[in-house]
């Protein structure tokens, strides 16, 4: 009977102290790219070493991460349909979006108070399809069956950063994309969205969301082909500044579903 009250008491502990912020998928999976990412330096070991770096840092700032796998990743949108993810490999994987519009898990759930972010390359420009073991490429055509429209861009842009992105994120400073996300798209098109660095007309990274999504998707330092995003240390400092400033308060999951995550997060930090 101790033991069985002393189990409680512990999983109780676990629920209040994990209470305080929004559980964060940060996706991360050896079979994408061979393990590899798009706009990621380093090969394998950058991309696997960026996963890590953010969870470690949204755990300094008290919000619960874990990495999770392509199928993991279904998992968790199901039981936190206010969540947040981070995609860190510059693909997309294909269990959540295959270029079908509605179809897409990455549709309706964004439309429902998730938090999609992503770093690499031109978000939703590939997808990674695990049965042919290779990328696919959707092009503009990603942008336009999530997002209706397409609003990144391949200008070279040296952007600063704004109010927002001073107040979010502080350690964000100049620099230099080449995949930014162009204001006047997202304008013309009636978008919600924050710049957190432009230079007036292209920004990234920025916030943004269509007038039938409540949630977000956070475009984050993507770059290719020779502009380099800043290093890993200084995307994952920023990334969790932004998570932890901005969209981690008023959040709440489900502890239905959220033991797992929790627990072995738990047994990675003790």
């Amino acid at each position: 009977m101790n033991k069985l009250l002393c189990l409680i008491s512990i999983i109780a502990l676990i629920f209040v102290n994990y209470s305080f912020a929004q559980d964060v998928a940060v996706v991360y999976d050896a079979k994408i790219e061979n393990g590899g990412g798009l706009g990621i330096a380093g090969g394998v070991a950058g991309a696997k070493g960026l996963a890590d770096l953010i969870v470690e840092k949204l755990i300094d700032h008290k919000v619960a991460a874990e990495i999770v796998d392509a199928e993991a990743l279904v998992e968790y949108m199901d039981n936190n349909p206010n969540g947040i993810f981070v995609l860190t490999q510059g693909n997309t994987p294909d269990t959540i979006f295959q270029n079908k519009g509605k179809d897409d898990l990455i549709y309706s759930w964004l439309r429902e108070g998730g938090i999609g972010g992503f770093i690499g390359d031109y978000p939703l420009y590939y997808y990674w399809d695990f049965n042919a073991g290779a990328r696919v490429t959707a092009a503009g055509a990603g942008q336009q069956k999530i997002f209706g429209v397409t609003v990144t861009n391949a200008n070279v842009a040296a952007v600063s950063p704004t109010d927002h992105g001073k107040e979010f994120i502080p350690s964000l400073g100049k620099w230099t994309s080449n995949r930014p996300v162009g204001l006047a798209a997202l304008r013309n098109n009636n978008f919600e969205f924050e710049s957190y660095a432009d230079d007036g007309n292209n920004a990234d990274p920025v916030a943004y969301r269509t007038e039938d999504m409540e949630g977000w998707f956070i475009n984050f330092h993507t770059s290719c082909c020779g502009t380099v995003i800043p290093d890993n240390e200084q995307v994952a400092t920023e990334y969790a500044e932004l998570i932890s400033n901005r969209f981690s308060d008023g959040l709440s999951v489900d502890p239905i579903g959220k033991v797992s995550v929790v627990w072995g997060q738990l047994k990675s930090v003790r």
